[in-house]
C-alpha cells in the first residue's frame, strides 16, 4: 500500500510539474535591462525581445531600470518571484562587479538562474597611427622599452574596457598608465588625439576610425578572429590564452522552474541564429552565441575569480 501511495504522490507531482511547464507562458513577459534606454545592453533587447514574443504567444515588456553600474536592476531581478515572467538582460558588467564593488546586495553566482547566452562582442586593440608599432609583439616590446611612459584610455572607472587592459598589463608585464576620459567615444577621440595612445575599445565604435585611419589596430580580445575584421589576429595568438569579450545574456531569478528555464533556452537559442537576428548583432559587433544554461553558468563561474583576481591586483574597489 506505501508503495502505491508514493507511486499515485510521484505520478500527481509529475504531472502537476509538467502542466506549469506545459502552461508557461500565460501572461507578458518583463525583461529588465538594467542600464538606460540606448546603451549596447538596451539594444539587445530590442532585438530579440519582439522575437521571443512572437515565439512564445505573449508580450514581452522591456523595462529599463537604471541605476549603480547595473546593480539596481540586476537586484531586482534577484529578488523577483522565480516564475520566468521577469528577466534579466545581464552584460559583462555582472560578473566583473564581484570584483570591483566592496558590497553587492545579492550573491552573483547563487541569485541568478542562467537561462542563455546570446550574443559576445569583441574588444579591440587600437594605438595612435603615430606610435611606431604595427603589431602586438611591438608594442609590448616599445612599453617594456618605454615602461610608464604610454597611457591607455578607458571609457570611465572599474569598466570591461579598463578591465580588458589591466589584464592585458598583467598578462605582458608592462607598465601602461590609465587615463580616465568621460565615456568611450572620448576614450577613443582621446587616443586618435594623441591625448592617450592605446585602448582596448569596443570593436563596432573602432572600426570606422580604424578605417578612415584615424587609429591603427593591432589585434582583437576574443579566442577567435572577428567576423568584422578577420585579418586582425587575436591577441591569444601572441598572448595564449588571453580573452576579455563583452557578453549579453539572459537570467532569471533562482529557484524559477526547470522547465520554464529549459523552454526559455530552447527560444532564445533559436532565435539568435535566425539569419535576421545574427545580421542585426553584427551590426553592433555582436556574434550570436545561444547555447544551454549549464554553457552559460560555466561562463559566469569561470568569469567571477578572473575579473576579482586583475581588480585586486589593479587596486580597483568602488565603495
Amino acid at each position: 500500500m506505501r508503495v502505491l501511495v508514493r507511486l499515485c504522490l510521484a505520478l500527481i507531482l509529475v504531472g502537476v510539474c509538467g502542466d506549469a511547464g506545459a502552461a508557461f507562458p500565460d501572461r507578458a513577459i518583463h525583461i529588465v535591462v538594467p542600464f538606460p534606454a540606448g546603451g549596447p545592453v538596451d539594444v539587445v533587447a530590442h532585438i530579440v525581445g519582439p522575437r521571443l514574443g512572437e515565439r512564445l504567444g505573449q508580450s514581452v515588456i522591456i523595462d529599463n531600470v537604471a541605476g549603480d553600474d547595473g546593480i539596481k536592476g540586476s537586484d531586482l531581478v534577484a529578488k523577483a518571484p522565480p516564475d520566468g515572467y521577469t528577466l534579466l538582460l545581464a552584460s559583462s558588467s555582472l560578473t566583473i562587479h564581484p570584483g570591483t564593488y566592496s558590497k553587492l546586495p545579492f550573491d552573483t553566482e547563487k541569485a541568478f538562474a542562467p537561462i542563455s547566452l546570446l550574443a559576445a562582442s569583441q574588444l579591440v586593440l587600437v594605438v595612435n597611427p603615430s606610435l611606431p608599432v604595427d603589431s602586438i609583439e611591438d608594442l609590448i616590446a616599445y612599453a617594456k622599452r618605454h615602461p610608464r611612459m604610454l597611457h591607455y584610455a578607458v571609457g570611465g572607472a572599474g569598466g570591461p574596457t579598463q578591465l580588458a587592459f589591466v589584464l592585458f598589463k598583467i598578462t605582458t608585464g608592462t607598465e601602461i598608465i590609465r587615463v580616465p576620459f568621460d565615456g568611450g567615444a572620448a576614450a577613443l577621440d582621446a587616443v586618435a588625439n594623441d591625448k592617450a595612445q592605446v585602448m582596448l575599445a569596443p570593436l563596432v565604435a573602432a572600426l570606422p576610425m580604424v578605417q578612415d585611419g584615424r587609429l591603427r589596430a593591432l589585434g582583437v580580445s576574443g579566442a577567435h578572429r572577428a567576423p568584422a575584421a578577420p585579418e586582425l589576429p587575436t591577441i591569444a595568438e601572441t598572448l595564449p590564452g588571453f580573452t576579455a569579450v563583452a557578453w549579453f545574456g539572459v537570467l532569471a531569478p533562482a529557484g524559477t522552474p526547470a522547465a520554464v528555464i529549459t523552454r526559455l533556452s530552447a527560444e532564445f537559442d533559436r532565435i539568435v541564429h535566425d539569419p535576421d537576428t545574427k545580421k542585426q548583432f553584427a551590426a553592433i559587433g555582436g556574434e550570436p552565441v545561444g547555447g544551454s544554461p549549464a554553457t552559460f553558468a560555466t561562463l559566469i563561474r569561470a568569469e567571477i575569480p578572473k575579473w576579482i583576481r586583475v581588480a585586486r591586483e589593479a587596486g580597483i574597489r568602488v565603495e
